[in-house]
């Protein structure tokens, strides 16, 4: 027979519900610190020259949220680089519209379908908006044409990660977990965690596995120490 359960058997213990996470497209966008240039060179839209950028940042730096608002202002078609380089090139010839963005447009096997979606926006007058890690000059060896291309367009970066943004980031990814964080649990974490994009949702999750979830700093720190971070 179980025995009783006692009020203190509970203590200390939380009760974990599984709440599908937020969208991410309706939380407003950062456009501080590592963002700035960036958000502002996507403002500036009508302005690029040839009507073509490269959208250039590390991995899970958020060049897929920033090209998802960028469509919504532009009113422009969203793809990847894998469901381009799967298009024949009929398929290309006959998409309507008025701007394009490709995420992760350096995708393998996408260098012919690229050109081709190139000069029908070119032909179009139609802007066009790429994301990638790496500078677009180094994207592919063939088509000669394309690689001229790329080397030639302009490009926008996403800067490595500071103390401000690693802090908005990490507010936005708890908040996108149902995870009210206090500020100063916030700037804690901000401030010793790993300097890279994708430690951010790594330290989101932790918080959501550990006691108290970082309600105190305490409990930021117990963060840290699961995931090998240092906390000072």
């Amino acid at each position: 027979m179980t025995p009783p359960s006692r009020a203190g058997d509970d203590a200390g213990r939380q009760l974990h519900l599984d709440f599908p996470r937020a969208d991410a497209d309706a939380r407003p966008l950062i456009e501080t610190g590592s963002y700035a240039a960036a958000v502002g060179a996507l403002r500036r839209w009508k302005l690029w020259p040839g009507a073509q950028l490269a959208l250039i940042g590390e991995a899970a730096s958020g060049k897929s949220r920033l090209l998802r608002w960028w469509a919504g202002q532009s009113g422009a078609a969203l793809v990847s680089g894998e469901a381009l380089s799967q298009a024949s090139m009929d398929e290309i010839a006959r998409l309507s519209v008025s701007a394009l963005a490709i995420d992760d447009a350096s995708h393998p096997g996408a260098g012919s379908a690229l050109l081709a979606a190139l000069n029908l926006c070119r032909g179009r007058d139609a802007p066009v908006l790429l994301s990638g890690v790496t500078e677009p000059a180094g994207w592919f060896d063939q088509p000669p044409d394309l690689r001229s291309r790329l080397a030639a367009m302009p490009v926008a970066h996403i800067e490595p990660p500071d103390d401000e943004t690693l802090a908005a980031r990490l507010r936005e990814d708890s908040s996108l977990r149902h995870l009210n964080l206090p500020e100063e649990s916030v700037v804690y974490l901000a401030n010793r965690m790993e300097r890279s994009w994708t430690a951010v949702s790594r330290v989101a999750d932790q918080i959501e596995r550990t006691p108290r979830r970082a309600e105190g700093l305490r409990s930021a720190r117990a963060v840290l120490v699961a995931l090998g971070m240092d906390p000072g």
